[in-house]
């Protein structure tokens, strides 16, 4: 996972704190949840958790986590960003970042079409469906890259993300 240096970060320990958390979060979970069902030698739990910076300048820091977890019980992957506004040093809610309603979803359903083609679980969404995931903290994947910022969410299956260039038309405006 990435850790940030520097002399002039507010918060610099906590935001380094929320990285290494976001990694040592699957070692309690095995300690306090998965253990007790390693039952037999033929039981397993790997998992596999990689932070990236995907964007820094001396505003705001874009870190993704790929996360993989597989286990003779069950498997999953998921992304989980953090954005960090770097001259406050606070951590920015994902949800609070763009605006989301159902035409952004209807919006993003053709933008995911146009770029990553066919995706059945998505096609068998409502847009009100998509509007959820996107508006869910858990689930919503916002993160800023030089190509502009790519949002999505994860899902059962795994997720879907965009690229969207244009993304400060559907920034929340405070």
């Amino acid at each position: 996972y990435p850790i940030i240096v520097g002399d002039d970060i507010p918060n610099l320990d906590k935001i380094n704190e929320l990285f290494a958390n976001e990694v040592s979060v699957f070692q309690e979970y095995y300690d306090e949840e998965y253990s007790g069902y390693m039952t037999d030698e033929d039981s397993y739990f790997y998992v596999s958790a990689m932070g990236y910076v995907t964007y820094m300048d001396e505003d705001v820091l874009s870190v993704v986590f790929h996360e993989n977890v597989y286990s003779d019980y069950y498997d999953s992957a998921y992304l989980y960003s953090i954005n960090i506004d770097m001259r406050d040093g606070v951590v920015l809610d994902n949800t609070d970042i763009i605006a989301v309603n159902d035409e952004f979803s209807i919006d993003f359903r053709y933008r995911s079409d146009e770029q990553n083609g066919t995706i059945d679980a998505l096609d068998m969404m409502s847009d009100q469906e998509i509007t959820e995931y996107l508006a869910n903290e858990d689930n919503a994947i916002i993160f800023y890259t030089p190509q502009g910022m790519e949002i999505g969410f994860n899902y059962e299956e795994g997720w879907v993300t965009v690229t969207y260039r244009d993304y400060k038309d559907y920034l929340n405006i405070f």
